[in-house]
């Protein structure tokens, strides 16, 4: 039952929600806020909590504040989800917590929580308020699902935009320079399959040589590296990042001259790129020697991902189908969640066999 109170201010009135017995402790928990408006309004604000309680049966074991709903629900999902996403859930909960972290979970509207984030939009760039904002989005539908609230409050919020960038990508012609340029690098093998396979970097530095087949002429991925800690992760991204790409006769005959020139002969789970102390490579030298390879060819500097960017649109100009192209690259999309494993792609979808018939001009995707 809520009650509504007067207080000293005009049009000003103290709404007072029972939420139930706290099952730990055995204490009344009560909701109380302040609103202003008149009499008429705060009763149908009251009525509007009685509602949000009927749906929340858990109401009355919910933390008090959304900073405690943070801190349990990291709690509940620590080692059900990746170490980096963990991470990442933990840097954005401390960043949330100045904003939002002493406001009352339950009773908590939209309203109140766009007015306590956007200061925070000050502060930070569009896309750094957005992925802290979807950790929150996480932990509220979580909260959801527990029963303590009724509803996520983060629905409706107005997010700063982020600006449209342009991705550059390299042509065909471009690409075929860069991989020419390649040769020499110590790390120039492991550009080129970035380039030519459109894998994650992380996907490359974790390639075993028990994942490369050449008598089938191909890769499969089946695990990722963790960049910062330089450790392997034995799993991908997503299930459908699980897949078989097969790989041009160039870059085949380049990994087996790579296998014979490793100073111990490799085991089948050796890594194919391993640095001196035999964990994954690090990433900075794969940049380097992208940047050093860009330079040589005359072409413009780019990111080690944009590799990735570069063999979709490839392919992509080629008259190669979505799907496939989703497929090669791992995505997962609701056009591709029936095959959740892409085991093979086909013999047409070869980045290095659409470089034949491209030119010399740069281009952004999809032009």
């Amino acid at each position: 039952m809520a009650r509504v109170r007067k207080r000293g201010k005009a049009n000003s009135w103290e709404i007072e929600v029972y939420l139930g017995r706290d099952p730990v402790t055995g204490k009344k928990r009560f909701y109380r806020e302040t609103f202003r408006g008149t009499k008429t309004q705060a009763k149908l604000r009251a009525s509007e909590l009685e509602v949000n309680l009927k749906r929340a049966p858990g109401a009355a074991k919910a933390p008090a504040t959304v900073g405690e709903c943070l801190d349990r629900w990291l709690a509940h999902v620590r080692g059900s989800v990746a170490e980096t996403t963990f991470e990442n859930y933990s840097v954005h909960a401390r960043r949330l917590k100045p904003y939002v972290g002493r406001l009352p979970l339950w009773g908590l509207t939209p309203g109140a929580l766009q007015e306590a984030l956007s200061p925070m939009w000050e502060k930070f760039v569009p896309t750094t308020c957005r992925k802290t904002v979807g950790t929150l989005k996480t932990c509220l539908r979580q909260a959801v699902a527990w029963g303590w609230v009724s509803r996520d409050p983060t629905q409706g919020l107005k997010l700063p935009r982020v600006a449209r960038s342009e991705k550059r990508v390299l042509a065909p012609g471009e690409l075929t320079r860069l991989l020419e340029a390649l040769k020499g690098y110590k790390h120039g093998l492991a550009v080129r399959v970035l380039a030519v396979a459109g894998l994650r970097l992380g996907e490359v530095l974790a390639l075993r040589w028990e994942d490369v087949d050449f008598e089938k002429g191909t890769v499969t991925v089946r695990r990722s590296a963790d960049s910062k800690r330089r450790k392997l992760k034995e799993d991908t991204k997503t299930p459908a990042a699980r897949r078989t790409i097969r790989l041009d006769a160039e870059t085949l005959r380049l990994l087996e001259e790579h296998k014979r020139s490793q100073k111990v002969r490799p085991l089948k789970d050796a890594l194919v790129f391993p640095a001196e102390d035999g964990r994954p490579l690090r990433c900075n030298a794969v940049r380097k020697t992208l940047r050093l390879a860009l330079k040589k060819a005359g072409l413009p500097r780019i990111r080690v991902h944009d590799l990735r960017h570069t063999a979709a649109s490839i392919l992509i100009d080629a008259g190669v189908s979505l799907t496939t192209v989703a497929a090669f690259l791992g995505h997962s999309s609701p056009a591709t969640t029936a095959a959740i494993y892409a085991h093979a792609v086909r013999r047409a979808d070869s980045v290095a066999g659409a470089l034949e018939s491209g030119s010399e001009s740069g281009r952004k995707p999809g032009s």
